[in-house]
């Protein structure tokens, strides 16, 4: 069984571009059923490989849709959950068939923490920082984005979590978590990742 990963994306460029391919998720998404057989339903990709004109056994196109926004003419949001990681294959192959258009994206895949956007300039997906606190004393569940670590300083204090001034690095906020989770083991689990930037 995979790792799920879910990927927000941001579909945006040339209006006749980015409203055809809303059009294509219309045209899916209201079929009578599934285009093709599968287990993910009528938005899974290898329904939008197939109507590509590509072969959805050589692109790798395990997920599917779970929802979309057609915000403007020229942008549609999406959320995508699929297996291991963001679908890379399939959005290189929309690109090309699609080429007006730029596909950005933040994904997740907490189990083997990989955490990773092409958004380079923060335009969509400005976050760098994600902190996952979980204090089942305190009834404390936490998921939260930052774009700079003195904000998660502040975030930390202001929710009594932290109580002593600590410079703002990765590996400061990450020392100063583990001796509060080591001070009690059974109450507290976290996880604090970098957003990382691939290069596409």
């Amino acid at each position: 069984m995979p790792n799920w990963n879910n990927s927000n994306v941001v579909i945006t460029g040339e209006e006749k571009q980015v409203m055809a391919f809303g059009k294509l998720l219309q045209d899916l998404e209201s079929l009578p059923e599934s285009l093709l057989p599968n287990d993910f339903g009528k938005l899974w990709c290898g329904n939008i490989v197939h109507k590509l004109g590509a072969d959805w056994e050589k692109v790798y196109c395990r997920g599917w849709i779970t929802d979309y926004n057609i915000v403007s003419p020229d942008r549609i949001n999406l959320s995508v959950e699929s297996a291991w990681g963001e679908l890379a294959e399939v959005r290189k192959l929309v690109i090309s068939k699609f080429p007006g258009i730029e596909i950005y994206h933040q994904s997740e895949e907490p189990g083997m923490c990989i955490f990773t956007t092409n958004d380079k300039d923060g335009r969509y997906f400005p976050e760098k920082w994600l902190l996952d606190w979980n204090d089942e004393a305190r009834s404390l569940w936490i998921w939260e984005y930052f774009t700079e670590l003195p904000a998660v300083i502040e975030f930390l204090k202001n929710n009594d979590i932290l109580t002593k001034d600590i410079y703002p690095s990765y590996g400061a906020i990450t020392a100063a978590l583990d001796e509060i989770q080591n001070e009690r083991p059974d109450d507290i689990s976290y996880l604090f990742e970098e957003i990382k930037l691939v290069d596409d």
